[in-house]
C-alpha cells in the first residue's frame, strides 16, 4: 500500500511540475466583455458578448466580439460544452478565431474553460466567469506554449 502511495504521489508531483509550462504567465492578459444579447433554445443557447482583450500579446484590442453556442450533449447537471467565434480590431489590425471549451455552473455564475484557436497562430487558454445577473463575462487568460 506505501509502494502504491509512492507511485501516485509521484505521478501527480511530476504531471503538476509539467503542466506549469503548458500556459507562459509572462503573457497573460484579461480579457473582460458585456453580455449583449441572448438566444434561447430547445437544445442550446447563444451569447453575444462585447468588450476588450488588454494586455494581449499582440497589442490591446479595445473592439472584441464573442459568439458562443452553449449545448449539454451528455445532459449531465450544471455543466456542458460550448462552440464560438472571436472578431477583434486593433486599428487595422484584425484578430479572429474559433472557441471551443467546457462550461459548469457554480451557484449564479457560469465557469468557462476554453482553448481557442486564433488566426495569428496563437492558441489561447482561458478561464472565465459568466454572470448573467450583472451581463458580465471575464477571462484571465494566456498563449498556450
Amino acid at each position: 500500500m506505501k509502494f502504491l502511495k509512492t507511485i501516485l504521489l509521484t505521478i501527480l508531483v511530476t504531471s503538476f511540475s509539467y503542466s506549469q509550462d503548458l500556459i507562459d504567465l509572462s503573457n497573460a492578459f484579461k480579457a473582460d466583455f458585456n453580455v449583449d444579447s441572448v438566444t434561447l433554445g430547445v437544445d442550446s443557447n447563444i451569447v453575444n458578448c462585447s468588450g476588450a482583450a488588454i494586455g494581449y500579446e499582440n497589442g490591446d484590442y479595445s473592439a472584441v466580439y464573442l459568439t458562443y453556442h452553449f449545448t449539454n450533449q451528455l445532459e449531465t447537471d450544471d455543466s456542458g460544452e460550448f462552440t464560438g467565434l472571436v472578431w477583434g480590431q486593433q486599428g487595422e489590425n484584425f484578430l479572429r478565431g474559433t472557441l471551443q471549451g467546457v462550461w459548469r455552473r457554480n451557484g449564479q455564475i457560469f465557469e468557462l474553460m476554453t482553448l481557442d484557436n486564433i488566426n495569428d497562430g496563437n492558441v489561447i487558454f482561458a478561464v472565465g466567469k459568466l454572470n448573467m445577473a450583472t451581463r458580465t463575462l471575464k477571462f484571465d487568460a494566456g498563449v498556450v506554449n
